[in-house]
């Protein structure tokens, strides 16, 4: 598990940082009140792609389609929730581009309102495998200046 704070070193304590317990590294358990006699166990695991499994991206603006379309349809929103058999409020986030659907109503979308707005991603490279250690999400660390 990689420190939450800082993202880069391997998160070793359980420190309580502004009210907050957090899993950190040793030079960010400094921040906090940390138990440094008392490492927590780690486990590690790695959720792997499986070669043929696909990846998607949303096309830009896909929530200005997804309306251009509906009101092209002469749909009102209530009308195409009521098609899709999903709420209406999740359809106005969706058209505001407040949340991306799951692929599964994606696709849904696209089939009942005949648009794309879903692009695979093909690797490439045919018999390597996707190196997720490299990619990492933000931590707190990339918005703080540490001294």
């Amino acid at each position: 598990m990689i420190c939450e704070l800082c993202g880069s070193k391997q998160a070793v304590y359980d420190s309580e940082i502004e009210g907050s317990l957090m899993k950190v590294c040793e030079d960010c358990s400094k921040f906090g009140k940390s138990s440094r006699s008392k490492k927590i166990n780690i486990v590690i695991k790695e959720k792997r792609i499986e070669d043929n499994e696909p990846v998607f991206v949303f096309m830009n603006g896909y929530g200005a389609i997804v309306k251009r379309a509906r009101e092209k349809l002469g749909l009102k929103q209530e009308e195409m929730a009521k098609r899709l058999n999903e709420k209406e409020s999740l359809l106005h986030q969706i058209e505001s581009e407040h949340i991306k659907p799951n692929v599964d109503l994606a696709r849904k979308l696209e089939r009942e309102l005949r648009i794309k707005i879903l692009e695979e991603i093909k690797d490439d490279k045919s018999n390597s495998k996707p190196n997720l250690t490299q990619s990492r999400s933000l931590t707190f660390g990339d918005f703080i200046n540490r001294r």
